[in-house]
């Protein structure tokens, strides 16, 4: 997607007051009846208009059918989304504020909390989030340079972890999806001229121990350029990939003349703090020369394989504008398995039309999820049986794919 710079200023009074300061809970996000087993889902999409965008959030009983926006709530902007525990979270993109819902017993959505992060001069809830259980999450403000443990059941702060040192002279932090294993959370770090379309040409992950709440040590490499959500192997190894920010630092370097960087995988051993010396993949050697354009994505429990898209310029149009973001408005790509573990294969996915790059796969049960749109305004939500690695059309939504979960 595009360049994601958290730079926008904290909204408007009337934000403030729709989901920062009224107690009133008012239900949304309806259903239209609980399912007899009663199943619910909760999912959410980006909507792009003129105006700008909005995240919509809505409650289903099953993951078929199509749906529109009449039940949904809006939030402004480029919001978040997550679930845990049966309730919803949205954060706000606009505001530094993160909103619970939960679900009544008909599937309605109703707030239930709010958790207002003003004082820490943050304009919005960012990416990093992880609920680690019940009464302890994390939520990584990168604007402050500060991690904050949280208890998502009363929505209060338990304290407050320095990151500072994760920073560098004239360079943005950004931290985005982050990954929890045996007491460990995993943080990819980036640092960015965004300005200039600029990554610091190496990867950076944070380890923190969740027992002690501390930062233990950072694992760096300078053989790839930037990592997204780690994947846990089936050796119990931290695998990293980079994303579309990585393969922006390959097309500005294509167009200033200079050699692009391969897209690659790194691995730290389970236990160990520092990236293995003697693992190193370039992704086009497993994937028929082509490059890795996505964070990899795994469904819970899977750990021997993550899923990827892969860029196929052949697909482009003659007149393709490929400066600045361009590219992700293209529909030339295609999900990838890829099989984890001391030597890793690429096979694609099959069931599956060329798509944009939209906002990655969503992970739910045993299957994975992902949204092929061909003009952003609807999106064809796919189901991915990591087994057979094939998709199939599964329901239809207004907007781009933005999250699914699981809420009883």
């Amino acid at each position: 997607m595009a360049w994601s710079m958290v730079t926008r200023m904290v909204a408007s009074a009337a934000i403030i007051l729709l989901f920062g300061c009224s107690d009133d809970a008012e239900g949304a996000g309806g259903t239209g009846g609980v399912g007899p087993d009663d199943t619910l889902f909760s999912i959410a999409g980006i909507v792009i208009q003129p105006a700008g965008r909005s995240l919509f959030v809505q409650t289903i009983s099953e993951l078929s059918g199509s749906y529109g926006l009449e039940d949904a709530i809006e939030a402004p902007g480029n919001s978040r989304h997550w679930a845990y525990d049966g309730a919803v979270y949205i954060g706000l993109a606009e505001a530094p504020i993160l909103v619970r819902y939960v679900p009544d017993e008909a599937g309605d959505l109703v707030v239930d909390a709010r958790l207002s992060l003003q004082r820490y001069g943050v304009s919005s809830i960012p990416a990093g989030i992880a609920f680690i259980s019940s009464d302890k999450a994390y939520l990584i403000l990168h604007e402050a340079a500060i991690m904050l443990v949280f208890d998502p059941s009363t929505m209060q702060i338990l304290g407050e972890i320095d990151i500072s040192s994760l920073a560098k002279p004239d360079l943005s932090l950004e931290t985005w999806m982050v990954t929890h294993h045996e007491g460990r959370l995993y943080v990819p770090v980036r640092h960015i001229d965004a300005v200039a379309f600029l990554i610091d040409p190496q990867v950076s992950v944070a380890i923190f121990d969740t027992e002690t709440d501390s930062l233990i040590a950072v694992a760096e490499d300078d053989r790839c350029v930037a990592a997204s959500q780690p994947a846990v192997g089936p050796d119990g190894a931290i695998y990293v990939m980079g994303d579309g920010r990585n393969y922006l630092t390959q097309l500005i370097a294509m167009q200033r003349d200079l050699e692009p960087p391969s897209t690659c995988v790194l691995r730290i051993p389970e236990g160990e703090t520092s990236f293995d010396p003697d693992f190193y993949v370039d992704v086009a050697t497993i994937a028929g020369g082509r490059d890795a354009v996505t964070a990899m994505w795994q469904v819970a429990g899977d750990r021997s394989s993550a899923f990827a898209k892969m860029y196929y310029p052949e697909e482009l149009p003659p007149d393709a504008d490929l400066t600045g973001t361009n590219l992700w408005s293209y529909p030339v790509f295609k999900l990838w398995r890829l099989e984890l573990g001391d030597t890793l294969t690429a096979a694609e996915t099959s069931g599956q039309p060329f798509s944009l790059v939209d906002f990655g796969g969503v992970p739910v049960d045993d299957s994975l999820f992902f949204g092929i749109s061909p003009d952003s305004a609807t999106t064809t939500v796919y189901r991915v049986d990591p087994t057979t690695n094939s998709a199939t059309a599964a329901f239809e939504m207004t907007g781009l794919l933005r999250g699914i979960y699981r809420l009883r």
